[in-house]
């Protein structure tokens, strides 16, 4: 991948709130909660980093199937799907989901702390 794309990616990553919330839908146990983090440490900023690349490539994949779903029910099959599919990556990069949501939000409420993320995502 290319600098610019790198950087696009990272500016849109964050700028659409890709690094929102992740709740797997459709589950007696929706995975919604968010894990109290004011100060993500760099190792965790890495993972999470990483992470947003790999949710934003979902969501990027899912999105046309999204739109092309013929009605209510199969939209939401595929959000279940892609929620899924996101929170299997999350987790793949060795992130629980509360810690990623709470990372999420810290980012949110810091604009430094936003563009260190972005710096990171772009590498």
């Amino acid at each position: 991948m290319n600098q610019a794309m790198k950087a696009f990616l990272a500016a849109s990553v964050i700028a659409l709130g890709l690094t929102g919330p992740l709740v797997v839908r459709g589950t007696a146990n929706a995975q919604a909660a968010y894990e109290k983090i004011d100060r993500p440490t760099d190792e965790q900023l890495q993972r999470y980093a990483t992470a947003v690349r790999e949710v934003s490539a979902v969501a990027a994949e899912y999105q046309p199937k999204l739109e092309a779903a013929k009605g209510e029910p199969a939209k939401q099959a595929v959000r279940v799907e892609a929620d899924q599919r996101m929170v299997q990556r999350v987790e793949a990069r060795g992130m629980s989901v509360p810690e990623y949501n709470g990372i999420s939000k810290a980012v949110r409420a810091d604009p430094a702390l936003r563009q260190k993320v972005e710096r990171l995502v772009s590498q």
